[in-house]
């Protein structure tokens, strides 16, 4: 009965470290691919800088030249496609810092996020804007919901979660969709925001 009992541990470790990772060393992220899901067009530079030895000063100079804002990942649950209704979605920037000290930086974090009442009526948080740790940074999140209009005249309540984690010169911003009225992947952010690790050197 132990031997049985460890031989299913041992498959299940095995299993688990199977899992792949997303990596991007240029920023020192990474995080656990969620399994079965369709990478976008995810930007060339992200892979480009990889083969470069850049310092902090260069790296947070590239930042600014791209607005402020470099896409390192885009993940859907789905298809887009060929899917019918809102795509589960992930996506992943490094975005321009201007404010190292941590409690200015939360404020204008917060004083962004409130600037979405403008673009949507409906637009409310489900969880206001909190303190957490990421992979041992301190770090802000909040969950929205708003209704989205298409193009063909569709709406959909769409659930938006948002991870800010400032790191050094800039920091990541990853934003996960899905429908309020639909699939909710809740558990599935939150394992993989656990499994989120940062450490460039």
């Amino acid at each position: 009965m132990n031997r049985i009992i460890y031989i299913t541990i041992m498959l299940f470790v095995l299993v688990a470290s199977a899992q792949r990772r997303f990596e991007n060393k240029t920023f020192g992220f990474s995080m656990q691919e969620p399994e079965g899901w369709v990478w976008g067009n995810n930007t060339d530079l992200a892979h480009n800088l990889e083969k470069l030895d850049i310092d902090e000063e260069k790296l947070k100079k590239i930042v600014e030249e791209h607005k402020g804002s470099i896409l390192i990942l885009s993940l859907f649950k789905y298809d887009p496609q060929t899917y019918k209704g809102l795509v589960p979605a992930i996506q992943i920037n490094v975005r321009e810092r201007k404010n190292e000290d941590f409690d200015t930086f939360k404020s204008d974090v917060i004083r962004s996020a409130r600037s979405f009442h403008g673009l949507y009526n409906d637009f409310e948080f489900i969880e206001e804007p909190y303190e957490l740790k990421i992979s041992h940074i301190k770090s802000i999140a909040f969950t929205t919901k708003f209704t989205m209009n298409t193009d063909n005249g569709q709406q959909y309540r769409v659930r938006s979660r948002i991870y800010v984690i400032p790191w050094k010169h800039y920091y990541f911003q990853i934003n996960m969709t899905d429908d309020l009225m639909g699939e909710d992947c809740s558990l599935e952010y939150l394992k993989l925001i656990k499994s989120i690790k940062i450490n460039r050197k």
